[in-house]
């Protein structure tokens, strides 16, 4: 009876141990979920950006909901995408929307969505403080 006892101790004391670490590694490793777009949301979320995807083109300084909405429609729904488009293409897109898209100058847009596109999110932050909606301050 005394052996019975004695492994039942045993049994508690390895079952309180496994919990413990279990507990202990989980509570190290809450990390962001593994991105399968591509992107990294810790950096993002580092540089102080709130993003929900690659196709959160609103974080590029100078678009708004409205635009983004314009590029999505029209086939330039990522970071990728926005970062290739040609700059006759983007301007064009805009003179063709009216004129209320007129005062919107795409000119830095490819270069933020590079940087977004690539994970760099610092120096995206950098160089966004360098401009006013979008446009190289003077």
């Amino acid at each position: 009876m005394a052996a019975l006892t004695c492994c039942f101790w045993w049994l508690l004391l390895g079952v309180l141990l496994g919990w413990l670490a279990s507990w202990l590694l989980g509570r190290s490793s809450k990390s962001e979920p593994v991105s399968t777009d591509g992107l990294d949301y810790a950096a993002a979320r580092a540089a102080g950006y709130v993003i929900s995807g690659p196709q959160n083109l609103e974080i590029i300084e100078g678009i708004g909901p409205v635009i983004a909405n314009l590029l999505r429609t029209n086939g330039i729904g990522t970071f990728s995408q926005l970062a290739t488009a040609p700059m006759s293409v983007l301007q064009s897109l805009l003179d063709n929307a009216g004129a209320r898209f007129r005062t919107a100058n795409p000119q830095t847009w490819a270069e933020q969505a590079a940087l977004a596109a690539g994970n760099r999110w610092s120096e995206l932050r950098r160089y966004q403080d360098q401009l006013d909606a979008g446009i190289r301050r003077v």
